[in-house]
């Protein structure tokens, strides 16, 4: 789901935290706390029971701030 924290292995082993933004049927597009994007198969992702959608004050609707990518 949209805005579910998740974790999932890298290819090197590492494991990688985010938050999903895009969900498709082959992948899942997920939002990294370093700022990166990752499109992994739905198959790989572990929920970590949060969302960030529980976090947001109703008044501020659906709307989830990231932070800032880094400079590319």
């Amino acid at each position: 789901m949209i805005g579910s924290v998740v974790m999932f292995e890298a290819p090197d082993g590492r494991t990688i935290r985010g938050i999903v933004v895009r969900r498709n049927r082959k992948t899942v597009t997920i939002h990294t706390d370093d700022g990166k994007h990752w499109n992994v198969s739905p198959t790989l992702v572990r929920l970590t029971g949060q969302n960030v959608l529980d976090e947001v004050a109703p008044k501020d609707g659906r709307v989830v701030p990231f932070t800032e990518p880094a400079a590319r």
